[in-house]
């Protein structure tokens, strides 16, 4: 795209990014807050449905946070998945191609539906990861695995990476146009934008490294693994749906291609193997 082009979108489409950046900043606000009673339109809905979804009760502690006493785990203001809203957001306001003649009502339409269903995902996928985060490390424990490198934080920082970074990737595959494995750039550029370039830039001014290097390490080697893993799964569809081709058989009678199993055995092979 040309410059005059950009700077043509900007003039006309300045209302829209003014609002979407005025969201930005106050959903950055509400994910630097510690004080949970800022943050219950967002941490009330998760514990709920954490709770039904795990069967584990919460108790709310004013500016603390939902505590569940029997696990020892506490839903604090950083568990309220703020960050996972905001690059949800982002990728939902900017998914769809630009059109030239789209209208602006069409368009903060678009702004709107972004943040709702950015909302939505965000307490539905955060819910699952909390449970995970409770039931996970009890496993890991009664099997003796958690110790040595995989600490309880780490295993945090795996389980939340894991959750999110698929979770974003399956949102976008069922509401984009392009599914493809190339496709998965986009989750991926939007989460690490928002969980590791945008705190380099910040560490990096600070000049506060500590424990950052094996932070991105463990979000870099999810994330590759996870997209690894799509590739796989869409290399088999893909197999498959060639082989399913490949059986359809045109009926003699019919004329019309049909499905058959192929099955080798001993008994029809008329091969002697004496």
């Amino acid at each position: 795209m040309k410059k005059c082009e950009i700077k043509a979108r900007i003039q006309k489409d300045w209302p829209l990014y003014l609002a979407a950046g005025m969201i930005i900043l106050v959903m950055r606000y509400f994910g630097r807050t510690s004080d949970t009673d800022i943050l219950l339109w967002i941490l009330a809905p998760t514990a709920r449905w954490a709770g039904i979804l795990g069967g584990i009760s919460f108790e709310y502690l004013p500016h603390q946070g939902y505590v569940n006493h029997f696990y020892q785990f506490l839903i604090a203001a950083s568990c309220s998945g703020i960050r996972f809203m905001l690059l949800t957001f982002l990728m939902f306001l900017f998914m769809p191609v630009y059109a030239p003649k789209e209208g602006m009502r069409r368009k903060y339409g678009r702004l709107v539906s972004s943040m709702i269903l950015a909302y939505c995902f965000t307490i539905f996928v955060n819910g699952i990861r909390i449970v995970l985060a409770i039931r996970i490390p009890i496993l890991l424990e009664e099997l003796h695995l958690l110790q040595g490198w995989l600490t309880p934080d780490r295993l945090h920082t795996l389980i939340g990476t894991v959750t999110y970074f698929t979770a974003l990737c399956v949102i976008y595959r069922l509401m984009a146009s392009d599914r493809s494995v190339k496709g998965l750039r986009v989750p991926l550029f939007w989460y690490l934008l928002l969980v590791l370039a945008l705190p380099f830039v910040s560490r990096m001014w600070h000049q506060n490294w500590q424990g950052f290097g094996q932070y991105a390490a463990a979000v870099m080697g999810v994330c590759m693994s996870v997209c690894m893993i799509f590739c796989v799964v869409k290399k088999r569809k893909t197999a498959l749906f060639d082989l399913e081709k490949l059986v359809m058989i045109p009926c003699k009678k019919t004329g019309k291609a049909e499905a058959y199993n192929v099955v080798l055995s001993c008994e029809e092979d008329n091969t002697d193997h004496r």
